[in-house]
């Protein structure tokens, strides 16, 4: 059995189904097809949803909220003119009483001759003489310790491994890794000196050979006469 698609419906049951549908969900189901735009956009459709709306507009009415709880300063949802003005006007004031405060500030090299600020945190104009704020200064000498700590301790993690590789030469004592590597370089010579051995005599005619067993069993007759 096959499923029922949308369009296999009857238009009344597909009519009361877009009942229940909000405006941008219709306009989108509008857009489909030919045959539920035109479900869609039908008149009595519309009259359904203008009926339902007004009479649940007549029963949420009266269960709003008042106007006064919506207002400040119980709430800020409900903004007046009158509550628009009053902002406007307490921005001001606050931009009027920062301007004032920025001009009672005292100045850069006030703040610097009472040990307050440091000299890195600001540069002299050279047009005016007087310091200005610039904080280059003190990123740059934060650099410079960071790289002479750095170079430093570089300097003397050297001066420790120069001091142990002395130590260990002069008391001729090496570590566990130099001796496996003398011991795995001496065999390996070992192992080169016997191959060579066994290729020379591999090399050797076996005219060499057939003499030395000659002379081996002429020696032995000559001895067992000899004994006779």
């Amino acid at each position: 059995m096959t499923g029922l698609s949308l369009g296999d419906l009857p238009d009344e049951l597909i009519l009361q189904i877009l009942y229940f549908l909000d405006t941008p969900e219709l306009l989108a189901l509008s857009r489909t097809s030919r045959a539920l735009r035109l479900l869609a956009l039908d008149p009595h459709l519309h009259a359904l949803r203008l009926k339902y709306s007004l009479s649940s507009l007549a029963y949420l009415l009266p269960l709003r909220p008042p106007l006064q709880t919506l207002q400040p300063p119980t709430s800020n949802i409900y903004l007046s003119r009158t509550h628009l003005a009053a902002r406007r006007l307490h921005w001001s004031l606050v931009c009027i009483r920062l301007s004032r405060s920025l001009q009672r500030r005292p100045k850069l090299s006030t703040l610097v001759a009472a040990n307050i600020l440091p000299k890195e945190c600001c540069r002299v104009d050279r047009r005016s003489g007087d310091f200005v704020w610039g904080g280059g200064g003190l990123v740059e000498r934060k650099r410079q310790l960071e790289r002479e700590r750095l170079k430093e301790g570089l300097r003397v993690w050297l001066e420790r491994k120069a001091r142990e590789i002395r130590a260990r030469r002069k008391d001729g004592s090496a570590g566990v890794g130099v001796l496996v590597w003398k011991f795995s370089k001496k065999m390996k010579m070992g192992g080169t000196v016997e191959r060579r051995e066994t290729a020379e005599w591999e090399r050797r005619p076996k005219r060499e050979k057939v003499g030395g067993l000659k002379r081996f069993w002429e020696g032995l007759g000559s001895t067992a006469v000899a004994s006779g």
